[in-house]
């Protein structure tokens, strides 16, 4: 799929911009602080439904306006058909529309698919594990779009208890809440698991052609629920399971006030050697890492859709070095996909990449304002 074209409204601090994307390369150049990361952000919103950063929704629309707007035509190549998809925000209300006619998120998602690589994924490896579950939760959204009312109906289940454990309730309506949570926690739990199993073969892969030599690469799934020794992973199994430890931990809960297993405090376990990778990486190789896990989310996306999403790279050339910028560039150019891309300067080894340097696509950012290249 690629995008034609885009309009911005009042978004951050862009007030008005149409941009006319190249189906290869377009690149979003300028100083720090004028406007190329809010661009991608508004594609990126558009396509995921969520900006890249949780930030209230108030802070997307323009200081001095009320309402912004994203508008897009993207051509689904596999159907040959064109969408006109707009997204608007103002005060709590989001307005979506497809092709002139208001519709809902499930309805919406999935005509502009777009994976996002930021300066913030590079923490993905040493980080904390909300991030780890951002990713994964993030490609599941964009390979099944109604992986988002699950994780909303998961979500808002498991603050309400956490309100009716702080204001000491009832078990009756403790017992209502854990049915949601075990039901759509189990659901979670298995997606996650299986998208893991499915893209591991290819981070191996992708970082032993990175990182040489490489330390052997193990990735695993590791929820925070612990299944008995004759418990299947079947959902029905785990939802069983989960009813059991939620009634187990109801007592601490109370104490703590907060619901203490669950999807919400799962991770990924990346392992070099043995030990983990925040413990046996180097600087590099935890750079390597992170690129061979987007390269992979995109490879296994690109493969479900039956072709490829759009990629939105914010400033990585200037995060990561010359080498892995090059294995970057030349790894999204093979899928044949469209990039987006920001960056403060051209990317030196950018249109030696294209086989048509002339679709790369410049637009200058200063101030909010994109103007093309001639």
């Amino acid at each position: 799929m690629r995008l034609l074209s885009a309009q911005l409204t009042d978004f951050r601090n862009i007030r008005e911009t149409s941009l006319t994307l190249s189906p290869s390369f377009t690149a979003l150049i300028g100083p720090n602080g004028q406007g190329k990361t809010n661009a991608i952000e508004s594609l990126y919103l558009i396509a995921a439904l969520r900006p890249l950063r949780s930030v209230p929704r108030r802070a997307l629309v323009h200081s001095e306006a009320s309402r912004c707007e994203v508008k897009i035509e993207v051509l689904v190549e596999s159907t040959g058909l064109t969408h006109d998809l707009s997204l608007a925000l103002e005060g709590a209300s989001r307005t979506l529309t497809k092709d002139g006619k208001k519709c809902s998120a499930a309805s919406f998602l999935g005509h502009a698919v777009a994976v996002a690589f930021t300066p913030d994924d590079l923490s993905l490896a040493k980080g904390g594990p909300d991030g780890r579950r951002r990713f994964l939760d993030r490609a599941l959204l964009n390979i099944r779009p109604a992986y988002l009312d699950r994780a909303m109906r998961y979500t808002k289940a498991v603050k309400d208890r956490n309100k009716v454990l702080a204001e000491r309730g009832s078990d009756d309506t403790l017992d209502a809440f854990d049915e949601i949570i075990a039901s759509e926690g189990a659901a979670i739990m298995a997606a996650r698991a299986e998208y893991c199993a499915q893209i591991g073969p290819m981070v191996v892969e992708n970082f032993e052609g990175i990182c040489t030599p490489a330390p052997a690469l193990t990735i695993r799934y590791a929820p925070s629920l612990r299944l008995a020794p004759d418990d299947d992973d079947s959902p029905e199994s785990t939802k069983a399971a989960f009813l059991r430890e939620l009634a187990g931990r109801r007592g601490l809960d109370r104490i703590r006030r907060t619901t203490s297993v669950g999807p919400h405090l799962d991770d990924v376990e990346l392992g070099l050697d043995g030990k983990t990778a925040k413990e046996r990486a180097s600087q590099g190789q935890h750079r390597a890492l992170v690129l061979a896990l987007k390269l992979a989310e995109i490879t296994h996306l690109a493969s479900q859709l039956g072709e490829p999403p759009i990629l939105l790279l914010d400033d990585m050339s200037s995060e990561l070095d010359r080498e892995r910028s090059r294995q970057l560039f030349e790894s999204v150019a093979s899928l044949e996909g469209q990039v987006i891309l920001t960056s403060t300067e051209e990317p030196a080894s950018l249109r030696s990449m294209l086989a048509n340097p002339d679709e790369l696509a410049i637009y200058d950012v200063n101030g909010g304002t994109l103007v093309r290249r001639p």
